[in-house]
């Protein structure tokens, strides 16, 4: 089965959630500017906050995303805010536009998940190629323990990927999902610094459905 990837349909989108830095990427940002890493991939960055908050404090940002709403609304908060080193590009991840070894950092937040199993290994592959040695990357994954993927009901792609159908801007979107062996098996060519597995319980004040992530700190070796 070939791999496949879809962006959110951020004209859909009503949560102001997606506009604020989530809690982990300040400890991040701490913890990379004590490494002295400059080079920031925001990878799959949606509207942006995440590349506005490392530019803000000096790092060199390459903003990706496959949904040119998201990339356009991004560069129009960058001009806005004069920030001269935020570079955006539209593409899919699967394919990154960029040399080997071009960042020190990666931040890939709830994002690497739309794709399939095939796709996530791609992805994976794509990771460890720009990073550089001794870089770090900071990922969330789905965990199977969600309800989304055990009692939803959404149609199966493959073993370990659902297609959501529902209103908003995630549906038609494959949503690939882990354990904790599918994830040993996928970065096993990296060194695991943090493993966590998180339930959301309430989001901007929501009730959720059962949602579980794996958020994941690792270095290149």
């Amino acid at each position: 089965m070939s791999d496949i990837s879809k962006p959110w349909d951020w004209s859909k989108n009503t949560q102001e959630y997606w506009n604020e830095p989530s809690a982990e990427s300040y400890y991040l940002l701490q913890r990379w500017k004590d490494k002295k890493f400059s080079r920031f991939l925001d990878l799959g960055c949606g509207l942006g906050r995440h590349s506005l908050l490392f530019a803000n404090k000096g790092f060199q940002v390459n903003s990706f995303d496959l949904s040119s709403t998201a990339i356009n609304e991004l560069e129009t908060h960058r001009n806005k805010l004069g920030l001269q080193n935020i570079v955006c590009s539209i593409g899919d991840m699967r394919q990154l536009p960029y040399p080997d070894t071009s960042f020190d950092c990666l931040l890939a937040y709830h994002v690497i998940s739309h794709t399939n199993t095939q796709g996530i290994k791609t992805i994976i592959n794509e990771i460890d190629r720009v990073l550089t040695s001794k870089g770090e990357f900071y990922l969330t994954l789905c965990s199977k323990k969600a309800w989304s993927f055990q009692e939803a009901g959404y149609p199966k792609h493959d073993d370990n990927t659902v297609i959501k159908i529902e209103d908003g801007p995630e549906n038609g979107i494959p949503h690939f999902y882990s354990d904790e062996d599918t994830i040993k098996e996928l970065l096993t060519r990296f060194k695991l610094i943090t493993v966590k597995l998180v339930q959301d319980i309430f989001v901007n004040g929501s009730p959720l459905h059962n949602s579980w992530h794996y958020f994941i700190l690792g270095q290149k070796e």
